[in-house]
């Protein structure tokens, strides 16, 4: 795997959060959910998979699981008895991501939760990463639809990276699928997928193939390569 373009970075550690309603606490505080699982994959300026990270988070708002995240992810009550607050999980995942590593998420929507949650509970969000990659806003102008936002395990099947329903939506697993991905852009192996993709996606107007070729969707890898670079000063 031949990657260039992140070599000012430690790693990249591709992150997933699994939420759940904070309730009338949370409201009380602006806070919407708290998080109550991390995972993550560290990837290296190569592309090799180099660790992982995994752990249940006790919400201190919330009371309990609320019943539709406990049947979208199979986390329950009984899980988080023993699991520690974000005020000590956190720290503990920083750690291990180390310094100098970018984040790499499936939409911005973690990066958004991880931060208001640090404000809500008073947590130093000064220690969160500053730099953000959002892959799910790059993978459709790759592909080359139109369609301006996939869902994880879409991605995954269009690319042959086989997906358990069964396993979806835990935090570790659906980050083991964006590193999958990641990697894939990475090395730019979406190329090689680009015909067999298109020849998935269903045709409505909005999800219309764009082009016959990636380079005719992104331009080529320079523009892939700007594309991330102004993704990343966006959030520096």
């Amino acid at each position: 795997m031949n990657s260039n373009h992140n070599s000012a970075y430690a790693s990249n550690v591709v992150i997933d959060l699994e939420f759940t309603p904070a309730g009338h606490a949370g409201r009380a505080c602006k806070l919407t959910d708290e998080v109550i699982e991390i995972g993550a994959v560290k990837v290296s300026p190569e592309g090799r998979v180099t660790g992982e990270f995994s752990q249940l988070v006790k919400p201190t708002l919330a009371k309990g699981v609320g019943g539709f995240v406990h049947h979208l992810t199979g986390i329950g009550d009984e899980d988080l008895v023993q699991a520690r607050p974000l005020a000590e999980v956190l720290p503990a995942f920083l750690a291990w991501a180390g310094p100098g590593a970018r984040m790499v998420t499936w939409s911005q929507t973690d990066r958004f939760q991880l931060t208001h949650e640090c404000a809500a509970k008073d947590l130093d969000a000064r220690e969160l990463p500053r730099r953000w990659l959002d892959i799910q806003r790059i993978y459709p102008r790759l592909i080359g639809i139109s369609r301006r936002a996939v869902k994880l395990e879409e991605a995954a099947s269009w690319c042959g990276i086989p997906f358990e329903a069964s396993r979806a939506h835990r935090a570790l697993y659906d980050a083991q699928m964006t590193a999958e991905l990641f990697r894939m852009m990475l090395a730019g192996d979406l190329d090689a997928q680009h015909e067999v993709i298109t020849s998935q996606v269903k045709s409505p107007s909005d999800e219309k193939p764009l082009s016959s070729s990636l380079g005719g969707a992104c331009g080529g890898l320079a523009d892939l390569l700007a594309s991330l670079r102004a993704q990343e000063l966006a959030c520096a």
